[in-house]
């Protein structure tokens, strides 16, 4: 598990929210939601737990293992090579679904290779209000065993875990944009 992580100069700069000489960030075993406006950090945050070997994470042990997951990683067209049958079949299914069905099934046939971390960037995306639940509640299963740290943009799967805003109130201020924006297509919530 990832109890914080100290972000290096590089990307402390790039993470709006904090100053330079305080970057750091702190994760709950479980579910962790980084949220924020677009270009607040949180890809960057992702990237840096995954791959940064300048930012300091402090973890339970050095055996927890990161799955790093994004949409392009998802998506089995891109990329051209599969290393395995079941990539290949996977991208060929792909050819003839919608990018979310494809990103749903690529979510669902993910292997586990001995991780305890999973990192997943923007997992609502292509996904309709449906599959977004699905997908969410999978999430929260995964998080009973693991933990799971996601970059989103989406009130729903903002739900049942450590929401880190990397905005300024950026959850109280999506919140009062999504009931003004019901308000204006006439729903009273009713």
């Amino acid at each position: 598990m990832i109890h914080s992580i100290r972000l290096c100069i590089n990307h402390s700069t790039k993470i709006r929210k904090l100053e330079p000489g305080d970057a750091q960030l702190r994760f709950e075993p479980g579910y962790n939601i980084l949220i924020g406006p677009n270009g607040s950090g949180k890809s960057t945050t992702l990237k840096a737990i995954a791959s940064c070997e300048t930012c300091t994470l402090d973890k339970s042990s050095n055996k927890d293992q990161v799955k790093y997951i994004t949409t392009e990683t998802l998506n089995p067209v891109l990329g051209g090579a599969f290393s395995s049958r079941e990539q290949m079949l996977q991208g060929i299914r792909a050819m003839f679904q919608s990018h979310g069905q494809g990103v749903l099934d690529s979510l669902q046939s993910q292997r586990h290779g001995g991780e305890t971390i999973i990192l997943i960037d923007s997992p609502e995306t292509g996904q309709d209000h449906e599959n977004s639940l699905l997908i969410h509640q999978g999430l929260l299963k995964i998080a009973q065993e693991y933990q799971v740290i996601v970059a989103t943009n989406s009130l729903l799967f903002m739900r049942g875990g450590n929401v880190i805003d990397l905005g300024e109130d950026y959850l109280q201020r999506l919140v009062q944009y999504t009931g003004k924006l019901a308000v204006e297509l006439g729903f009273s919530g009713h």
